[in-house]
């Protein structure tokens, strides 16, 4: 059995910094902040079609 090889797991650490540096720096993108608002806005509308469409379709109303 071989050694590990720390290499690959140092740049597995240093490539998750990068990720988390860019999730800090991109987390005040108004662009961003107003994409996830409407995405989840549309989650939530899609939602509440899906369960009158399975209300309408089980007779509950």
């Amino acid at each position: 059995m071989s050694p590990p090889d720390e290499r690959r797991h140092g740049d597995n650490r240093q490539d998750q910094s990068r990720q988390d540096r860019s999730r800090q720096e991109d987390g005040n993108d108004p662009a961003e902040v107003w994409g996830r608002r409407i995405g989840r806005g549309l989650g939530v509308a899609a939602l509440a079609v899906l369960a009158w469409l399975l209300g309408r379709q089980l007779h509950l109303w």
